[in-house]
């Protein structure tokens, strides 16, 4: 017969304890896996961002940019640049508002401006404007009602007169535009333009003075 092994009371005392440290252990390391994996199922799905295209700013145009130039700021060096601008079509025997700029040019301490018509348009309103301590640049808005008597073609005098460092600098303008059916238009004028001096202009030329 075998012998069967022997086995002391403490010996088996402490394999009794191990077995049941291992069994314990395994439980434990289960239990937790089962439980992260439930939290993991359990988490929300993050939901997926939406991207918004801002769309892009309009650029703002200035209206003044869109208003064409009077005649005879050509020449380089010109203390003051003058756009206008009809609200309407002139037609004869209604008056019309002129919307006129005057932009002064960098060195422009202050400036005077006067209108005036030629025969066959009457003018009314401030015929005069003045402005002091003036920024460069900037916009300065002056307003004219027009009356035409008859058909043809016309323009405004603008004499400005522009103070640079003490220094006194004179140019002259004009502003064209017609009147009346394109036929009628084409006829000549009897009288000229006049300048604030009372000295004829021609329409496409500047006068520059200085003092």
């Amino acid at each position: 017969m075998n012998a069967r092994p022997h086995f002391s009371g403490d010996r088996m005392t402490y394999l009794r304890h191990s077995l049941l440290l291992a069994a314990l252990a395994l439980l434990s390391a289960c239990g937790s896996g089962s439980s992260d994996n439930s939290a993991a199922n359990s988490a929300p799905a993050a939901a997926p961002k939406t991207v918004v295209q801002q769309k892009p700013t309009p650029a703002v145009v200035d209206p003044i940019d869109k208003m064409p130039r009077a005649v005879g700021n050509g020449k380089p060096g010109a203390a003051v640049d003058i756009k206008y601008e009809f609200t309407a079509k002139p037609e004869v025997g209604k008056p019309v508002e002129l919307q006129i700029a005057l932009i002064p040019n960098a060195g422009v301490d202050s400036m005077q401006a006067t209108f005036s018509g030629m025969d066959g348009i009457t003018l009314a309103g401030e015929l005069t404007a003045s402005v002091s301590n003036t920024k460069t640049g900037e916009p300065y808005k002056h307003s004219l009602s027009v009356l035409v008597n008859r058909s043809g073609v016309y323009y405004i005098t603008v004499a400005v007169n522009t103070q640079i460092s003490g220094a006194s600098l004179g140019r002259t303008f004009a502003i064209p535009f017609v009147a009346g059916s394109a036929a009628e238009a084409q006829k000549p004028q009897a009288a000229p333009a006049k300048d604030a001096t009372g000295q004829a202009i021609q329409p496409m030329k500047a006068q520059e003075t200085t003092r």
